[in-house]
């Protein structure tokens, strides 16, 4: 009869756990940064004056100078955000961050009214 080691396989067991963690913890960072990265370009053209109209309801609007102003700060957060993803996992932290850019985002856009 073979003799098997709880202890060993236990943490045999926790180190797949662990690895399987930081490889899925690791995909998942890399896929929101990408994204992000994504949203910080396109924030980022915005105060550059690179994009000068929005359409809104079929019309196009020009952007105004305070829109810019707010774009920057989008961009800004859209950077704090991926920063903390690149160097920290702390889930309520990194939607709350991802909920005050979307806040911002929604705070920059021409009102829809127009």
């Amino acid at each position: 009869m073979v003799k098997i080691s709880v202890n060993r396989y236990i943490h045999r067991r926790i180190e797949a756990a662990r690895k399987e963690i930081e490889t899925q913890a690791k995909k998942i960072r890399d896929r929101s940064i990408r994204n992000l990265e994504e949203v910080l370009n396109m924030a980022a053209r915005m105060p550059r004056g690179e994009i000068k109209h929005q359409r809104i309801r079929g019309k196009l609007i020009r952007v105004t100078l305070k829109q810019r102003k707010r774009w920057l700060r989008v961009a800004e957060q859209a950077a704090e955000t991926i920063s903390n993803i690149a160097t920290n996992i702390d889930e309520k932290e990194i939607h709350a961050q991802l909920d005050e850019l979307e806040r911002l985002i929604n705070e920059a856009s021409p009102s829809k009214k127009a």
